[in-house]
């Protein structure tokens, strides 16, 4: 049979044999062996043939290094990725990588789904490198193709770090016999609307589902990360929290800062800042871009790189130049020199809007530049407020701009910040202490049992089922519950019959922050002495007496209603069971109240069912800007006014002409 190769030369290994033709081997043998692994001492097994793979590097098996007596047992550890792209997640890869092919008790390969920087570094660094290329072979062949790699290999841990190599990998470890599971979540995914959405919403039941049902250890790069998986309903014993780690052997510029800027066309004193990153919207750029434009009224001289690339390029260049800022801004698309090109900046700026460890940051801080970010996600876990860099709110380019001119104004102290920033990485963030953290990991996984999905092939398919069930049936419940409320917006007259005899009434968001505080001050406050209901407020997942957003405490002072002494509260089963009408902000919430508390379904309703000109569903504007919180108030305003109709004796004097708490927008504006 002839030999198909991938674009780089490599032959296919999904046209060629993986089993070396003297060695057959069956699936019950397999099995046999990954049992003997967990009982004692790894036995040394002849690899794979994979002359005719797309794997090259050293001989990584247990001949290839001798043991002394007493010595750690090798573990067997494949990664497994898609590998499609060259970011944070392929870099952090291939940094615990140097770490982990340097150890005498780890076998370690690698499967990826696209030939790429990824695999060309892990191959520079000793890895066995398989690609099996996504854009040739369907999910089928890949997931059988990983089936019978994983079982030749006599593999004990798989590591996957994406949904697709994590379902993949995740369901061909377990009809090979791997009896560990191991996945790295480096970030979540970012927001996307229409079709896009659904294919996301079903990519993530999918991936959720795998994850509960194979997965012995879910890594999460940071701890607000940590804290959103446990709360999405994964085991909480399953979820860790191991931050990333950067390799301050390589993350050094080569050249001299004056002949990168001389390169550049720019001179030795001229303020340059600038960001690394894919050019997505999750990455904040435009508004990078509008603080540029800022910086650029107090520092005419000042000049900016946006270095990478991504979907949002063409946007990103005719924003520049819609703000005329584009004389100022260097696109310098991917780049190899990214060290020298930060190591050149006077100030290295993240401004996204969400993120889990970035590792864009965390070598911005090893090249001790200084650093102003969003704090957003893990960041402020790597960032110490004016100790090792500067904060700023997310989404707004003023707070982004005034930092980055406080640093140009103060270079000694911006320096110190950045010496500061170095000395943090060193103790808390190098890639020996995260190999170290990851070790422990395997050690751990792989000296106890074997995750439970590994008991027998017929459990596979129908434990994964089974998950795939549950999402199915919560997404039928969202459907009936937006149908209910959708009849309860022609026909009110069960929610208006409620209202009226209504005694006490609980509103109910996710965090008990913003919007339900918000909502029960307001009715609370226009209702006044004129009804004899309480009104009361509580959270999903609140966290006892925590305070109130202060963006939140904000935008309802311009409304006059004070959440300064606001203390969150977790729902509580009396509080429900003593509430004569429930009023939620969207589906998830009502479903998650029908499910928690079944016998509460039919005093629960949105709260904007009696405004048919708002949106349905009222979200949550925490990573939100002002004016996100603005629009969230102004919806509430207008959702809650013909609820104080109803409870009041008469209506409001001035309720509904006063442009307060009804016209949220407008009096802000003024």
């Amino acid at each position: 049979m002839p030999v198909r190769k991938s674009p780089e030369g490599h032959a296919d290994p999904m046209r060629e044999p993986t089993r070396r033709p003297d060695r057959p081997r069956s699936p019950r043998f397999a099995r046999r062996q990954s049992q003997h692994h967990r009982r004692g001492p790894a036995r040394d097994v002849p690899p794979v043939d994979t002359g005719a793979m797309t794997s090259q590097g050293h001989d990584l098996s247990a001949d290839a290094v001798p043991r002394s007596v007493g010595a750690p047992r090798e573990i067997r550890i494949c990664h497994i990725m898609s590998a499609d792209l060259w970011a944070g997640a392929e870099v952090q890869l291939a940094t615990v990588a140097s770490y982990l092919v340097a150890r005498p008790d780890v076998n370690l390969t690698a499967v990826l789904l696209n030939e790429g920087p990824l695999a060309r570094e892990l191959r520079r660094l000793g890895v066995q490198v398989t690609v099996v290329d996504e854009t040739q072979h369907g999910a089928v062949r890949i997931l059988t193709f990983l089936t019978r790699f994983l079982r030749d290999r006599d593999v004990e841990v798989v590591h996957t770090h994406r949904y697709k190599d994590n379902v993949l990998g995740s369901i061909a470890a377990k009809l090979a016999g791997v009896p560990h599971v191991v996945r790295t979540v480096h970030g979540l995914r970012e927001p996307t609307r229409g079709w896009e959405w659904a294919k996301a919403r079903a990519y993530d039941a999918l991936d959720k589902a795998t994850l509960r049902c194979f997965a012995d250890r879910i890594i999460a790069v940071s701890k607000r990360m940590a804290e959103t998986l446990r709360a999405s309903g994964h085991r909480p014993t399953a979820v860790i929290q191991i931050h990333n780690g950067v390799d301050l052997r390589t993350v050094r510029a080569t050249r001299v800062r004056e002949e990168v800027r001389r390169e550049l066309g720019l001179g030795s004193r001229t303020l340059l800042v600038g960001t690394v990153g894919r050019l997505s919207r999750v990455k904040g750029h435009a508004y990078f871009l509008r603080a540029a434009k800022l910086i650029l009224e107090a520092e005419r001289g000042a000049r900016f790189l946006i270095v990478g690339d991504g979907p949002l390029r063409d946007e990103l260049v005719a924003s520049a130049t819609h703000l005329g800022v584009d004389h100022a801004c260097l696109f310098l698309g991917p780049r190899t020199d990214i060290y020298d090109l930060v190591g050149a900046m006077d100030i290295f700026v993240l401004p996204s809007l969400d993120e889990g460890i970035p590792m864009a940051l965390l070598e911005a801080m090893a090249l001790r530049t200084p650093v102003v970010a969003s704090a957003v996600g893990g960041v402020p876990e790597i960032v110490t407020h004016r100790a090792t860099g500067l904060l700023v709110t997310p989404r707004d380019e003023r707070a982004l701009a005034d930092a980055c001119l406080e640093l140009a104004l103060n270079p000694n102290w911006a320096q110190t910040l950045g010496a500061r920033a170095r000395r943090v990485v060193e103790d808390e963030f190098s890639h020996e202490r995260n190999g170290q953290a990851l070790m422990e990991v395997y050690r751990s996984v792989t000296s106890g049992r074997a995750n439970r999905a590994t008991l027998g092939r017929l459990t596979l398919p129908w434990r994964l089922a089974g998950r795939l069930v549950v999402y199915g049936q919560r997404g039928l419940e969202h459907v009936i519950e937006r149908r209910r409320m959708n009849r309860l917006r022609h026909d009110p007259t069960v929610l208006t019959a409620r209202l009226k005899s209504a005694r006490r009434i609980l509103i109910i968001c996710h965090g008990n922050v913003i919007r339900s505080p918000f909502a029960a001050g307001l009715i609370a406050q226009a209702v006044g002495d004129r009804g004899s209901v309480s009104i009361s407020s509580a959270g999903l997942e609140a966290v006892p007496r925590k305070q109130a957003h202060p963006t939140a405490v904000l935008t309802a002072t311009a409304l006059r209603v004070d959440l300064s002494r606001h203390a969150a509260a977790p729902v509580a089963p009396a509080t429900v069971a003593n509430a004569d009408v429930i009023l939620v902000m969207d589906i998830p919430q009502l479903v998650v109240m029908r499910t928690r508390f079944p016998n509460a379904r039919a005093k629960t309703f949105l709260l904007t069912c009696l405004a048919p000109e708002v949106p349905l569903e009222i979200p949550d504007p925490v990573d939100g800007d002002g004016s996100v919180f603005q629009t969230c108030f102004d919806h509430i305003s207008r959702a809650v006014r013909p609820i104080v109709r109803i409870l009041s004796d008469t209506p409001p004097s001035g309720f509904v002409a006063d442009p307060g708490p009804l016209h949220a927008t407008e009096r802000l504006r003024q």
